[in-house]
């Protein structure tokens, strides 16, 4: 229902709005050294609408289990913006965040409360809190964990709705600790005629 109403009110708007399609590419590392604690490593290519390369990045995550229900993380990005006539950006970014999940049967909701100076865009300045519902689901005897998500960025320099993101997507299990992961994430801008498109291919190795 939810993508339904994404796709009517994206033909509604679409005579006024700007459409910008995005392709993302990253290979994620994890570690969990010790009972509680993950560690994960993620660089990522971002190409634009002719794929030319726009923009690449380096992240960094820390999470421990605090509960068997609750998660605390913390992560680092390191963000490059190439450009033609400018000079080269770099920015840093960081965020922290309390995460509840449990699982029923074969269903897992969760409920992620994330802090950070970024909101996946060439924003500056900012602080943003992000709020995020999301639910796997674990088919029986089947490769592919599907995944639906749904994430509020509220800007809290103006203490307004920045933007609304909707995931669909999930991960398949190639072979042992070795995951294929596609999803498509549509960004809803609240403030400007925006949407943005994004296609996330990644590939997940765990140790």
């Amino acid at each position: 229902m939810a993508l339904c109403l994404i796709f009517i009110t994206t033909a509604l708007r679409a005579q006024e709005v700007e459409n910008e399609v995005q392709t993302r590419t990253d290979l994620e590392l994890v570690f969990k050294p010790i009972k509680n604690l993950k560690l994960s490593f993620l660089p990522q290519l971002r190409f634009d609408e002719e794929l030319s390369l726009s923009k690449y990045l380096f992240e960094t995550e820390v999470e421990y289990d605090l509960l068997s229900f609750l998660e605390l993380g913390a992560n680092y990005r390191y963000e490059v913006n190439p450009r033609d006539e400018k000079d080269t950006e770099y920015f840093n970014r960081y965020a922290f965040n309390i995460t509840a999940k449990k699982e029923f049967g074969r269903i897992e909701p969760a409920f992620r409360l994330r802090f950070s100076n970024y909101a996946d865009d060439d924003v500056n300045d900012k602080t943003f809190m992000r709020y995020k519902a999301s639910v796997k689901y674990d088919i029986q005897k089947c490769r592919f964990t599907p995944l639906v998500a749904i994430e509020a960025f509220q800007e809290l320099n103006n203490n307004s709705l920045y933007k609304m993101r909707y995931t669909l997507g999930g991960d398949y299990k190639i072979f042992k600790n070795n995951y294929l992961s596609v999803k498509y994430k549509f960004d809803y801008y609240q403030k400007e005629y925006l949407n943005k498109h994004i296609i996330d291919l990644g590939y997940k190795i765990k140790f």
